[in-house]
């Protein structure tokens, strides 16, 4: 069996950038445990909206490029700072460009950078995103403040030691995941696959019982 590929999307702007070094470490996380992956950081390379006209020659290239990755990928990452209380409008830009067509029937785990204070907000909000798409988002989720982080040279590294803990086991989550349902990846949206809808009601279960419990804390 091959090893499963993972898309990571997301990032921000900002140079340095606190989103940008959760996404690195996540990456790191999913190579350390075997995993192919892609990290697409939309600070350096941005979609457009996916409607605006007209659209010059290598955006129109790397939306193609985005959307070849997603599909060939097994699962994803999806990284956004937390801006006025949801996601990014460059993270929302760049899963415009993506549709059911290549993701449907995967998993997508989510992580967030709330700044001074951490908040669940951007994660509820893209967890719809995830579920109109068709995927399947894992229960953990990541949030992250800014003192999780360290200045190095020009560029934030995570330094939290809980922090890269739970990244390492929402990569052993999200990779199980990938692996059980890449047989379903490539099924038509025309039904739900048994397999899929089970592990979608577990998975509502969970995060039915999580929100119910959920002290929003430092992570």
């Amino acid at each position: 069996m091959t090893r499963p590929r993972i898309l990571l999307l997301g990032g921000s702007h900002a140079r340095p950038s606190h989103t940008g070094a959760l996404l690195r470490a996540a990456e790191d996380c999913l190579l350390e445990r075997g995993a192919s992956t892609c990290r697409w950081d939309i600070g350096s390379s941005p979609l457009p909206p996916v409607l605006r006209e007209p659209v010059a020659p290598h955006e129109a290239s790397r939306a193609r490029a985005l959307r070849a990755e997603a599909e060939a990928c097994d699962g994803f990452v999806v990284a956004t700072p937390l801006y006025h209380g949801s996601y990014s409008g460059c993270v929302k830009d760049a899963l415009d460009h993506l549709s059911a067509k290549e993701v449907q029937g995967k998993v997508v785990a989510l992580l967030s950078h709330a700044g001074g204070f951490p908040t669940t907000q951007a994660l509820d909000h893209l967890a719809a995103v995830a579920r109109s798409l068709r995927t399947l988002a894992v229960p953990a989720q990541i949030v992250t403040v800014n003192g999780d982080y360290r200045l190095c040279g020009d560029r934030y590294v995570l330094a939290s030691e809980e922090v890269g803990a739970r990244l390492g086991a929402l990569a052993d989550e999200l990779l199980s995941l990938a692996v059980r349902l890449r047989p379903l990846a490539a099924v038509e949206p025309r039904g739900r696959p048994p397999l899929l809808s089970t592990l979608e009601r577990r998975v509502d279960e969970q995060r039915s019982h999580h929100d119910r419990s959920r002290v929003v804390q430092r992570s």
